[in-house]
């Protein structure tokens, strides 16, 4: 499962640290500093084998075949099935013919599917995990998120629905 995250909504972002905290006197104030930086990253939520998330300026075709190219790297042996959303260079003619000569076959969900991707589970627990803590660069932010998304990815359950939906005899799986 893998899907770029660029927009502001989904993905996870180095800001995403607003809490609700109860308070019966009203006197409670909380001041985290901000840190902003433009990033993007495209994650693979592997259900057998490695998964992989990685950084890039840019979210366009080039780049989508290096993380393409990452993706077999840690996945060297056997077929890899993506399931992908419509962004658009998932569709570019570069990406699709690079992903036919390392393997890799796309299958894409519908638009405003996202129920449909077993990794935004993943992505919703990780952004989670990151609205406590207070980042104070980018490097900080790219490590922690890198761990944080390979330990979580480790969990089948985020794709629970999606295995018992589509692949009912995959029982080898868990």
């Amino acid at each position: 499962m893998a899907t770029p995250l660029n927009r502001r909504s989904t993905g996870p972002q180095p800001f995403d640290n607003s809490q609700r905290m109860w308070s019966f006197d009203r006197t409670v104030t909380i001041e985290k500093p901000l840190v902003t930086f433009p990033w993007r990253s495209i994650g693979f939520y592997a259900l057998t084998g490695q998964s992989v998330i990685t950084f890039k300026d840019r979210l366009v075709k080039e780049t989508i075949v290096e993380a393409l190219e990452e993706i077999r790297e840690q996945n060297p042996v056997g077929r890899i099935l993506l399931v992908a959303d419509n962004y658009g260079s998932h569709h570019a003619k570069l990406t699709q013919q690079r992903a036919d000569e390392l393997g890799i076959e796309f299958v894409f969900i519908p638009p405003y599917s996202p129920t449909l991707n077993a990794i935004e589970p993943l992505w919703k627990d990780l952004k989670r995990e990151i609205s406590p803590e207070i980042f104070a660069d980018r490097d900080q932010f790219r490590t922690f998120l890198t761990e944080t998304f390979l330990r979580l990815s480790h969990r089948l359950s985020f794709a629970n629905d999606w295995i018992e939906t589509f692949l009912p005899d995959v029982q080898k799986l868990r």
